[in-house]
């Protein structure tokens, strides 16, 4: 049996952070006219609800998008705006579509809530063959062509599982903006199992603050067991304090 393996995150420092999703091509943009340095509020909306931050921004709506175009969330710009100064345009720049998490805590509960059940993946690897015509011609033939398959799955009569089992637990991360000497800097926080443990530390939350740890399993030798397996038969991690909504008292 091995020792759970944990996607390690140290705090560390973010200059430039590279977002692995794609924002949604050229939007409208406001007829806003504001002569002064400003920047408007956005809801930003998906499954787990709506959040809200200022951005440097005046898009009438925009999409975050997966590599699949599949949308992740969408920003809303609304009229309502607060005036910065030269020197606050480096810290929105760098605070980007991050949001205060103390004035959204709903949305991060929410987040909670429907992470709050582990569940388990198993490991599958077979290989497939097919008999393909290559060349053409008289260099002309057939040949038989191989595939491997591999990967983790909720399916545990998915085809050929190992018999590996892995327990996978969310847990969650925010940032802090420091200035450091002339610019402003994301930190990301270590994870931790319930927000409440780092909002007052790193206050600052993207729209999905989590990460997966997982605990893994041999069944190698009984596999016919797969199916039989449940989250709940491995007591191992644990969960947020769903029992208290609140951030005040909360206490680890």
């Amino acid at each position: 049996m091995n020792e759970y393996k944990v996607r390690k995150v140290m705090p560390k420092i973010i200059a430039l952070l590279t977002i692995p999703f794609i924002v949604s091509g050229c939007a409208k943009k406001s007829d806003c006219e504001l002569p002064s340095r400003h920047v408007h509020l956005y809801s930003m909306s998906n499954p787990n609800g709506t959040a809200y931050t200022y951005l440097d921004d005046e898009r009438l709506t925009y999409d975050k998008r997966d590599w699949k175009g599949d949308s992740l969330v969408t920003y809303n710009w609304n009229k309502d705006y607060i005036e910065i100064t030269k020197e606050d345009e480096a810290f929105y720049k760098a605070k980007g579509d991050l949001f205060e998490g103390k004035e959204n805590w709903d949305y991060l509960f929410n987040i909670m809530k429907k992470n709050s059940q582990d569940y388990l993946e198993f490991y599958y690897h077979y290989t497939t063959s097919r008999v393909v015509v290559v060349g053409s011609g008289k260099s002309r033939h057939t040949t038989i062509q191989t595939s491997h398959h591999s990967g983790w799955d909720t399916d545990p009569t998915h085809r050929g599982v190992t018999g590996e089992v892995r327990l996978c637990h969310k847990r969650y991360y925010g940032y802090n903006i420091s200035l450091q000497g002339d610019q402003y800097v994301k930190i990301q926080s270590p994870s931790k199992d319930d927000i409440r443990e780092v909002i007052n530390d790193y206050p600052y939350f993207d729209f999905d603050c989590t990460e997966t740890v997982y605990k893994e399993y041999d069944y190698t030798h009984n596999t016919s067991i797969l199916p039989t397996l449940k989250a709940s038969d491995f007591n191992y991690f644990t969960g947020p304090d769903l029992s208290n909504p609140n951030i005040d008292g909360y206490q680890k």
